[in-house]
């Protein structure tokens, strides 16, 4: 794949928190594509409206439409992006909903998905999505449905145990889930410090691991809860996948491994041509290729962006290049 490489910072924008990741790898996809930079772009996940920023000044003739489902932050996204005038358009939904967006006679000459929480989130929202600043726990995207007070303080404890297991990859669940619910039954859970001071009591030192919070696994299992998030993406992917024109290409980055794999057997299905969604052992559909990978392996960040952004260590990408619709009884 070839790799843009004009200096990391150039296009940064320092009156804003969150530094976009692997930019230069996306701005490849769009050169290499179909319309090589013009057309429209869908991008699904706006935030405060890096990338958006980055692909509106390299590419005069690309128009954007942005989903963000958090409020707050599309606001700082409207400010950042209002020099574009109608070059821009946003949307306040969750990227699940693209297909309420687009349709026949609109599609999207690109799409970028970029599965990872905002800075701005981490740093400014006061959500209680990190443990390093004492706050509410709350780390709902657009206050709609639970938070994850409700979660610690009322799921029972099994399903805490599940939870942190299976979305937080945590060895320790079962033990977590037990104390937390210990500790509840004498006072409500209601900060992250008090959640971060139980998650750290519940794992025996000798297994905290060096440079890395005992509750960071736990705080991640619990915002995907909160916001749906693994199920966002798999009806986001089909969802866009859907609206994508013919020779549209879809970018996602993902920035765990729960998110990497629904992608990663996203594409292989696009590439099999799968409707049926078995194992490739299994399964027996011939459709022939409804996409082709554009990633054989996900693409990662180059060492100097590591350097200037070290969010982006665990960032990968996956791309796809659309060949054909799916049936309308499909997926």
């Amino acid at each position: 794949m070839k790799r843009h490489n004009p200096d990391i910072s150039s296009l940064y924008n320092p009156g804003y928190i969150h530094k976009s990741v692997l930019w230069r790898e996306i701005v490849d996809m769009v050169e290499g594509s179909l319309k090589k930079g013009a057309g429209h772009f869908a991008d699904c996940t706006l935030g405060e409206g890096g990338h958006s920023e980055i692909l509106l000044k390299l590419f005069p003739e690309i128009k954007i439409t942005g989903f963000e489902r958090d409020a707050a932050i599309l606001e700082r996204a409207k400010e950042r992006l209002a020099q574009f005038g109608d070059r821009v358009k946003f949307v306040n939904s969750n990227f699940s909903d693209i297909d309420g967006e687009f349709g026949p006679g609109n599609r999207p000459d690109y799409i970028l998905y970029d599965f990872g929480i905002s800075s701005w989130h981490f740093e400014e929202s006061g959500r209680g999505f990190a443990f390093a600043h004492d706050e509410p726990l709350d780390m709902s995207l657009d206050g709609s449905g639970i938070n994850a007070s409700d979660v610690v303080n009322t799921y029972p404890e099994k399903e805490l145990g599940r939870i942190f297991r299976v979305y937080g990859e945590e060895k320790w669940a079962a033990r977590i889930a037990l104390v937390i619910c210990e500790r509840r039954l004498q006072a409500a859970i209601e900060t992250t410090g008090q959640l971060a001071s139980i998650v750290m009591a519940a794992i025996p030192k000798k297994f905290h691991v060096r440079n890395i919070h005992p509750a960071t696994r736990v705080f991640q299992a619990l915002r995907i809860e909160v916001n749906g998030e693994l199920e966002a993406i798999e009806k986001g992917l089909v969802a866009g996948f859907g609206v994508l024109a013919d020779g549209g290409v879809m970018m996602a980055i993902s920035f765990h491994s729960l998110e990497d794999r629904i992608v990663k057997n996203f594409a292989r299905r696009m590439k099999d041509g799968c409707l049926c969604g078995l194992e490739p052992q299994h399964c027996m559909c011939h459709n022939g290729a409804f996409a082709a990978v554009l990633t054989k392996k996900p693409v990662a960040p180059q060492d100097d962006e590591i350097a200037w952004n070290s969010r982006s260590r665990s960032a990968k990408m996956r791309a796809l290049v659309k060949l054909k619709e799916i049936p309308a009884d499909g997926l």
